[in-house]
């Protein structure tokens, strides 16, 4: 070890081997005081309660299964009722070895319904697209219009930048968007996103704008992310608003 880093290792740590005028001073080791938590009020405890649900059903992304099976607001009112149950330790008031069959059969069919649905739904999209020649296609499998081509130089794959965008599912839905933020653009390092922009990024400059179309294969594949439903094509209006240096 470096000799100064040992005598600065043995001031921080006040060692028996120190200079008593290098020691630490006890003060600097009191930890700071605690800050005071105010009880909650009775409506706050609710809320809390609130906040542990909200945050349980969030993190483990149990609200993909209202989308992914199309439940009816009777359908996710059924759902917490079991869940509740669950909580208070109850056992269901119907034998649940009748039905456990056909319900697995249900969910299969509605599973395989609803993927079915949503792959005409995305082909029709891509369709669509394709038909328009103001979209250019790659290899790779990515359509993008230039909206506006912004200033030189562009960036590269391996750049940081800071982006405005809207992106959406076929069907119209926004999943995502800056202007959800405060407008505030997004900072990220263009090798650490989905390949479509990794590729399509670098097309404009500073100031540019380019709407990019971004099949399941470059975007989030086939399970999908958060509210983005496996095997989606997506669009994305991007604007560059920055270049990091």
């Amino acid at each position: 070890m470096d000799k100064d880093l040992a005598g600065q290792t043995a001031v921080v740590s006040g060692g028996a081997d120190a200079p008593a005028a290098a020691k630490a001073d006890p003060a600097l080791l009191t930890p700071p005081p605690a800050p005071i938590v105010k009880d909650l009020t009775p409506e706050q405890q609710k809320q809390a309660f609130f906040l542990q649900g909200f945050f349980l059903v969030r993190q483990a992304q149990w609200a993909s299964i209202a989308t992914e099976l199309d439940l009816s607001d009777e359908e996710v009112t059924a759902l917490l009722d079991g869940m509740r149950a669950a909580l208070k330790n109850e056992t269901p008031k119907f034998k649940a070895e009748e039905i456990i069959p056909g319900a697995e059969k249900m969910i299969g069919e509605r599973v395989a319904g609803k993927a079915k649905r949503w792959a005409a739904q995305n082909d029709a999209f891509l369709a669509k697209i394709d038909a328009d020649k103001d979209f250019t296609k790659t290899a790779s499998g990515l359509r993008y219009k230039i909206l506006a081509a912004g200033t030189d130089p562009k960036p590269t794959a391996a750049s940081t930048v800071k982006c405005l965008y809207t992106g959406k599912t076929v069907d119209g839905k926004v999943f995502d968007s800056t202007s959800g933020r405060g407008n505030v653009p997004a900072e990220f390092p263009l090798n650490g996103v989905i390949p479509a922009w990794t590729e399509a990024v670098p097309k404009i400059g500073k100031g540019g704008k380019i709407l990019l179309i971004a099949p399941a294969a470059i975007a989030y594949g086939e399970n999908g992310q958060g509210p983005i439903p496996p095997n989606s094509v997506l669009e994305f209006e991007v604007e560059l608003v920055e270049i990091v240096k």
